[in-house]
């Protein structure tokens, strides 16, 4: 026996726009597929560009925390500096103190000497000193 194919409207009409339908489907979805490669590309050149803009910002940081470092080190030993100064300008603002506070005992015993009558020396040996109630005197 033969066999007996039969192609009609019914079958193969529905047959047929099924396919057409996954064709158009296939079709838009291989579209999609190209157009999210695309973008998948052009992230993937943002993501490259943004990793090697953050690497000169890595580096920059690197080079600004060298000299902040630097600059710390410097501050310290300026404080130290500064530490030593502010001691010895202690020290003889210290000194300067002590040496007003001595030439002011010194003026003062001076001005307490010279407030002080002199003592009048004794007349030497037959020297007297003339008294009201000597004859010339009189």
């Amino acid at each position: 026996m033969a066999e007996t194919v039969v192609v009609g409207e019914d079958g193969g009409g529905a047959s047929s726009g099924a396919a057409e339908a996954a064709a158009h489907e296939a079709a838009v979805a291989e579209g999609a597929t190209a157009v999210q490669a695309e973008q998948a590309s052009e992230a993937a050149e943002e993501a490259k560009m943004a990793a090697e803009v953050a690497l000169a910002a890595a580096e920059a940081n690197v080079e600004t925390a060298t000299a902040v470092e630097g600059g710390v080190a410097t501050a310290e030993q300026a404080a130290a500096q500064a530490t030593v100064s502010a001691e010895m300008v202690h020290e003889a603002l210290t000194a300067q103190t002590a040496a007003i506070a001595a030439l002011t005992e010194e003026l003062k015993h001076s001005r307490e000497s010279a407030s002080k009558p002199e003592p009048k020396p004794a007349p030497a040996g037959g020297d007297k000193t003339p008294s009201a109630e000597h004859w010339y005197y009189r």
